[in-house]
């Protein structure tokens, strides 16, 4: 059974893997307005990479 921390990693992989899928989009989107949509949810995705990297790197076992 998993652990909260291994929940957490998990989390973060996921969440690089949407971050990667999500710039691999926005080379090959073609309308404006696609476009604009999807660099706003990498900027969210970004953020969150960055937020559950610093929860894992202060979890406390």
């Amino acid at each position: 059974m998993k652990n909260s921390k291994d929940e957490l990693k998990d989390a973060f992989d996921q969440l690089q893997s949407a971050q990667s899928c999500l710039n691999h989009a926005l080379k090959t989107v073609e309308k404006q307005n696609n476009k604009h949509q999807i660099e706003n949810t990498i900027t969210y995705v970004k953020e969150a990479v960055f937020a559950a990297s610093n929860a894992l790197a202060n979890y406390q076992d």
